[in-house]
């Protein structure tokens, strides 16, 4: 997971590039960096931690009229090369699955590598182009795996998506202006309106306040990231024609429709679970409370880079409320369960310790059998509880008096694509690409 934002316009960019990737911060948590172009070339500035930390007072210098903004948890992005085409700048979303042989094949062409990083090997294999459409193109057909990426020029801004859709990227326009960004929660507090996505396979170039579609490259199918509405998405997003407050509403509602229970209060394990809880709670006329407060300071505890990581962020993010739990029976929604272990050491510890009566889980999407090859957040399958584990079993493990799922059927419902057009591996453990 990563976050990306470009802008071109008419004036100074820099507070909006600054505010329209802060509004990604959600999609990666420790490095981000920005680059813009003005007269004089090409400027960048990154930085480890927060975008609305490390950036508040220091944006001078970095004034323009077109930039390019990066989130991540992996690396320091955007990147800056000079080549045949001129000095420019990149930043991506995704993963390269054939990596490896990748940095092998530019080696014996003579390429040197200061990082084995995704970015470094995209950004060198779209400089052998003879421009950036044909750099991207040529990228497109070597590159095994999932991407969106933004490059700034001397002058113009390109922008790429996937020709099997993985990730997210969507346009927004404002008199004057036009943004591209992962989601479109980057849009409306900087005046913009959606556009439209990007196509899979689309190379888009813009210079000014014109977007121009120079190529599409086509692909036999799609793989949206259903994940994306499940949980990684802001839900004030759209994501590809779908609110993701909508789907997940509709998650939670086909859950309460399949799993029907009498409890006091349905609750959510926030934030992703809110809106599934919401959806259970409206179909099930059950009322919806917070047992969970989640503390504003911390941050997402799927998306950290390393399982240590992942379990202290988890253990601390979460505050129990007392009042509501003592002598109630209650529905927990989540988005997902990965190991189990949060669930079962932190959650229902918390929920017993302060006298719960019930506790029955309701999980938004299909138990996960495979790690996700096409994002940096994987696991091995077995770190995954439904690898080996049935839904009973995880029950007992967890220590809850009832577990229910989503089907595939109910994710193609509450989302409106045919399942296949959806990515669905890390659930059927089938790989497409």
């Amino acid at each position: 997971m990563c976050g990306i934002f470009a802008i071109s316009a008419q004036e100074n960019i820099v507070d909006d590039l600054f505010l329209g990737t802060f509004y990604l911060q959600h999609r990666g948590q420790r490095y981000c960096g920005l680059s813009t172009y003005d007269s004089k070339g090409i400027n960048i500035r990154t930085h480890r931690g927060l975008v609305r930390e490390t950036f508040a007072g220091d944006l001078a210098g970095l004034e323009g009229k077109m930039g390019i903004g990066h989130t991540s948890l992996l690396d320091r992005q955007p990147i800056k090369l000079d080549s045949k085409m001129g000095e420019f700048t990149v930043c991506f979303e995704g993963n390269v699955i054939n990596r490896g042989e990748l940095i092998e094949e530019l080696k014996q062409s003579g390429h040197s590598f200061y990082t084995d990083s995704d970015i470094e090997v995209i950004a060198k294999l779209i400089a052998q182009g003879d421009d950036f459409v044909d750099g991207i193109e040529k990228m497109a057909k070597k590159v095994r795996g999932a991407y969106a990426l933004v490059i700034l020029s001397r002058g113009r801004v390109y922008a790429a998506r996937d020709k099997h859709a993985f990730r997210p990227m969507i346009i927004g326009r404002r008199d004057g202006a036009v943004a591209i960004a992962s989601e479109s929660c980057s849009f409306v507090n900087l005046g913009f309106s959606i556009d439209r996505d990007v196509k899979p396979g689309e190379i888009l170039e813009i210079q000014g306040s014109q977007i121009e579609t120079r190529k599409v490259i086509p692909a036999e199918f799609t793989q949206y990231c259903t994940f994306e509405w499940v949980y990684t998405a802001n839900v004030a997003s759209t994501i590809d024609g779908l609110s993701v407050d909508i789907a997940r509403r509709n998650l939670g509602a086909a859950l309460a429709r399949r799993y029907p229970v009498s409890v006091d209060i349905v609750s959510a394990v926030p934030n992703s679970g809110i809106g599934h809880a919401i959806g259970y709670a409206q179909a099930a006329k059950i009322p919806f409370d917070n047992v969970f407060i989640k503390y504003d300071y911390a941050s997402r505890s799927y998306t950290q880079p390393t399982q240590a990581e992942r379990d202290r962020e988890a253990k601390v993010k979460l505050i129990p409320v007392p009042a509501k739990i003592k002598d109630r029976s209650v529905v927990i929604c989540d988005d997902s369960i990965v190991r189990g272990t949060q669930m079962k050491n932190d959650l229902v510890v918390k929920l017993r310790k302060n006298g719960v009566r019930e506790i029955h889980v309701r999980v938004a999407c299909p138990p996960l059998k495979a790690p996700c090859l096409y994002g940096v957040a994987t696991r091995s399958k077995k770190e995954l509880a439904a690898h080996e584990k049935s839904v009973e079993e995880i029950r007992k493990y967890i220590g809850v008096d009832g577990l229910g799922y989503n089907t595939l059927e109910d994710l193609e419902q509450a989302i409106g694509k045919p399942l296949d057009q959806l990515c669905l591996s890390c659930w059927t453990d089938v790989f497409r690409v």
